[in-house]
């Protein structure tokens, strides 16, 4: 009796290793957004099973942990730790931050809330806590201070990844139509310019640290 399994052969864990699968994750989420991702397309997309899967992420959070792992360690691997000058360490790990989630399809949404004490995720945010460190914030002032540029980097980049080209007109057609003066005056299509408005609030934060700084002695 022939022992051959029949048809193509499903990878097993054997020959499925858990970057595999993150990257097919990734890729899963470039094709169709974040809520196309499920364990049984993985599966399909695999050519393995749900039981080989669940061997190696305990489910869909631990993969989307992972998931996030990754696009931390493309964010790492922009740093310049040449520079010891704070301010360009902050921007610089800011803009590497943002450019890694622009380069995935919804990665701000699979980065963004995830508190995995995991060792990308640790490791950039204790570089950010570093360059606070180093411009003379103390102690939880600092760890504030990183998770502030943070989370306005993700802030951000959402707002980016979520636009889909029409809300700059459609904003111009209500704001025209009168009873937004400020807005008006902006002018408000400049809502959308996602990179200068990055810039600028990234300019804002580093000066409202140095201003922090120069004032007077706080508790």
């Amino acid at each position: 009796m022939s022992t051959k399994p029949k048809g193509r052969e499903r990878g097993t864990v054997a020959a499925l290793r858990g970057g595999k699968v993150v990257q097919a994750a990734l890729d899963q989420v470039n094709e169709g957004g974040l809520e196309s991702l499920t364990m049984r397309r993985l599966t399909e997309r695999l050519d393995t099973h749900l039981p080989t899967i669940y061997r190696l992420f305990a489910d869909k959070d631990a993969l989307l942990d992972e998931m996030a792992e990754t696009i931390l360690a493309r964010a790492l691997a922009s740093q310049d730790t040449a520079d010891s000058d704070w301010t360009s360490r902050v921007k610089g790990l800011a803009s590497g931050l943002r450019s890694a989630l622009l380069a995935q399809r919804d990665g701000a949404r699979i980065v963004g809330g995830n508190y995995a004490a995991k060792r990308n995720n640790l490791s950039f945010i204790d570089s950010l806590v570093g360059c606070m460190q180093d411009s003379g914030l103390p102690g939880e002032s600092a760890m504030w201070a990183a998770s502030s540029v943070f989370c306005f980097v993700l802030g951000e980049t959402l707002e980016q990844q979520g636009a889909d080209g029409s809300e700059a007109d459609i904003l111009a057609g209500a704001v025209s139509a009168g009873g937004y003066r400020h807005l008006a005056a902006g002018p408000a299509w400049r809502l959308f310019d996602f990179d200068a408005r990055f810039n600028f609030g990234l300019e804002l934060f580093v000066e409202g640290v140095r201003r922090y700084l120069s004032g007077p002695v706080r508790p």
